[in-house]
């Protein structure tokens, strides 16, 4: 060791290696360190990479293979800087190594490694096809669009900020055209673990060849192209073909340069047996026939092969192999997916996948439909059906499942898909922060996510059967058919609505005698007492238990229900149906008021595994009187609530009526005796309410009305 005694520059035990390409400096209270006669370091300067490989030819002439330093300072390690010599012990060798040196820095020889795998990389190395997939698998997590996880200032995902200098002055990490110059190219070359990159703690690695392309990309100008999902699509150069290449198409001539890159040659022709096989393997993904077979081989036509082409691409086989590949990028399923992996019909959205493929409809309108075919100006069945695509996503059933947990994660599967199929792109990503590898930010994904959260659905389903929103399937008859008898309702509804109308039902009811008292209530009780299970006495009328409190009620006792099991139903009662009228009352006083929850008053609806199906009386999370029919949630059923609310610890009187009508203004609700004002929240309720048993979804002959209680039975639907 030459210079000063280490100890005189105020540094402890640490060690700095002069050795292959490892130059470190450190910050020591002089900024300075004298080692070999030499003053060496000036962070404060720019690096300069013609002194910096003159002191490399000097360290590989004389072998300088350590300088112990003692430096209190040394995780502020840095390349070597601007090197000042001043010692004249060294001046006639530094001009030596300066002279040396050139044959290093000057025209960016070839480093040995990648001098053999040079010469059979492509003639032109693009960015986007060769050089950012490595990048991205090996170099944006530390150095890519996460301003999070960037290290060192450094993005090379882009042009302007790869090719200019680094922030910590050391040089610049991509100089076009001048791979010797790069100090990317010198980080990944390095065989010291301190210097290569990426780092060795990182367990990723580069193989030569990987090398190489980056290598002949920066010698070749270092040009990037934008993502390649956004670049317009343009005709490529078609390449000439060699005397020893039969290109029978402009396609042969681009095989014809990958053949010559992997040093392989053209095949013989294939026989027509062969040639009938791979052709129809390839568009129908089936074997040709026995009779197929025959035909073609007794077919010496020039344009036989021309015709069997033609023969299978308007063939059903075609379109279901085109088919098969949608539905994977479409995640198609027949079942649910998670938890009991329930199954569901999902089939008919395949069916027109298919014929889509059969009609060889336009891609943009099988884009269109798909993503918004229900938004389209008086959208017809197979507009609205071709819309499943978004809704063939997982759903779970399990009972303790949040839901709005998964109701997200179902809006983000239709962002997450819609961009690998339409956008050529992995979002996912980005659910938690900027995209590490392609240039979508977080807040980006959550304004395209804003597209796709404005389906009514739940997040937690049944296990078996197809939950909502769903379309209605009949064949074209039925269809026909059923416009029609839409088109009569219609006319008698402008008929009833009519003012004119309206009047002459008002005289024809003036004129009709006084009504008769007939009591045509099909359940009562006066909720008075509890015994043995019955209520009041009437057999049909039990209670779950008989711990019910009694207390003082509005005309006479009454029963509290604040327990698990304190509900209280009605047997034997008439399962009632969308088109029957029909109509409740009670005497009720609550104490509670509860935003997150509601309180049941009676009803027949179901739980998750029969679609909630009956019909519900209840207080919303305001206190707010509610009455729905269902026949499935979230999509089929009637809902009206009052605008006004019920008092907590006051006596009131509620009720509700429904005409059969099966729309939303048939319902009409009260409270203590005055029919208040109603909104309604939902109106679309076009199939039965009538019960269905749970799992087999078989018709329930008979289905207690509970009063206190729903049959909802899970945390995840509120039960």
């Amino acid at each position: 060791m030459l210079g000063q005694d280490p100890q005189s520059l105020n540094c402890t035990n640490h060690y700095v290696k002069i050795y292959r390409l490892n130059y470190y400096t450190t910050d020591c209270e002089s900024n300075k360190i004298i080692a070999c006669g030499v003053k060496v370091f000036r962070r404060d300067q720019s690096f300069r990479w013609d002194f910096f490989m003159g002191l490399l030819t000097l360290n590989c002439i004389y072998n300088l293979c350590y300088l112990t330093l003692h430096n209190s300072c040394l995780k502020q390690k840095s390349y070597l800087t601007d090197i000042n010599f001043c010692s004249m012990k060294v001046k006639n060798l530094l001009w030596a190594s300066y002279l040396l040196m050139t044959v290093f820095s000057c025209g960016g020889s070839i480093p040995e490694e990648i001098q053999d795998i040079y010469e059979s990389l492509p003639e032109e190395v693009g960015y986007n096809e060769h050089v950012q997939p490595i990048l991205s698998d090996r170099c944006f997590t530390c150095h890519g669009p996460d301003a999070n996880t960037r290290k060192s200032g450094l993005r090379l995902d882009n042009y302007e900020n790869a090719t200019s200098p680094l922030p910590s002055k050391n040089g610049t990490a991509i100089v076009p055209g001048n791979p010797s110059k790069s100090l990317a190219i010198m980080r990944l070359f390095s065989e010291d673990p301190d210097m290569i990159m990426p780092p060795p703690e990182n367990n990723l690695t580069l193989n030569s060849r990987e090398k190489a392309l980056i290598y002949k990309w920066i010698d070749q100008g270092a040009e990037y192209e934008g993502h390649w999902a956004f670049q317009n699509v343009t005709n490529p150069s078609i390449p000439e073909s060699t005397d020893d290449f039969s290109a029978y198409n402009s396609i042969d001539s681009f095989i014809m340069v990958k053949l010559n890159q992997e040093e392989m040659k053209q095949s013989s022709e294939a026989s027509k047996e062969q040639l009938l096989r791979r052709v129809t393997m390839d568009l129908t993904g089936l074997p040709p026939t026995l009779e197929e077979i025959e035909n073609y081989l007794t077919d010496d036509s020039e344009d036989a092969y021309e015709k069997v082409v033609d023969r299978l691409l308007s063939s059903k086989g075609y379109a279901e192999r085109m088919a098969m590949e949608w539905m994977d990028v479409s995640r198609y399923a027949d079942s649910h997916g998670l938890h009991a992996d329930g199954a569901r019909f999902m089939w008919p959205w395949r069916d027109w996948v298919i014929d889509a493929f059969i009609k060889n409809m336009p891609y943009d309108e099988f884009v269109t439909w798909q993503l918004a075919g229900d938004l389209i100006p008086e959208a017809t069945f197979d507009q609205k059906l071709a819309t499943a695509f978004n809704r063939n996503h997982s759903m779970t059933a399990e009972g303790g499942a949040i839901d709005e947990e998964f109701r997200l994660n179902y809006v983000y599967d239709r962002t997450e898909t819609f961009a690998t199929a339409f956008l050529g792109l992995t979002v996912g990503c980005a659910r938690c922060h900027d995209h590490k590898f392609d240039p979508i930010s977080q807040k980006e994904f959550y304004q395209m996510a804003a597209f796709f959260n404005n389906v009514k659905e739940l997040g937690m389903t049944g296990d078996d059967g197809n939950y909502g929103p769903m379309l209605p399937i009949i064949s074209e008859e039925a269809q026909i058919h059923a416009s029609s008898l839409y088109a009569i309702i219609d006319d008698y509804d402008s008929e009833i609505n009519s003012q004119e109308k309206l009047e002459e039902v008002k005289s024809s009811i003036s004129q009709l005698p006084p009504p008769v008292s007939i009591d045509k209530r099909i359940a009562y009780t006066g909720l008075d007492r509890i015994k043995d299970y019955v209520v009041d006495g009437y057999p049909s009328v039990k209670g779950a238990s008989n711990d019910n409190e009694v207390v003082e009620g509005k005309n006479n006792t009454a029963l509290i229900f604040t327990g698990e099991y304190d509900e209280v139903y009605f047997h034997k009662v008439k399962c009632l149906e969308t088109h029957e009228p029909f109509s409740g009352a009670m005497w009720i006083n609550t104490t509670k008021r509860d935003s997150s929850k509601t309180q049941t008053l009676m009803g027949t609806s179901g739980e998750k595994n029969n679609f909630w199906r009956g019909w519900d009386f209840y207080l919303d999370e305001e206190n707010r009187v509610n009455l729905r029919l269902i026949h499935s949630l979230p999509h089929n059923y009637i809902h009206a609530r009052t605008e006004d609310s019920i008092h907590i610890d006051e006596w009131a009187h509620v009720a509700f009526s429904y005409d059969g009508s099966s729309k939303a203004r048939g319902i009409q609700l009260y409270i203590n005796g005055k029919k208040k004002e109603k909104l309604i929240e939902f109106d679309q309720l076009y199939r039965s309410i009538h019960p269905v048993t749970v799992a087999t979804h078989l018709i329930e002959k008979e289905k207690p009305i509970r009063i206190a209680k729903s049959y909802r039975n899970y945390t995840g639907e509120g039960g």
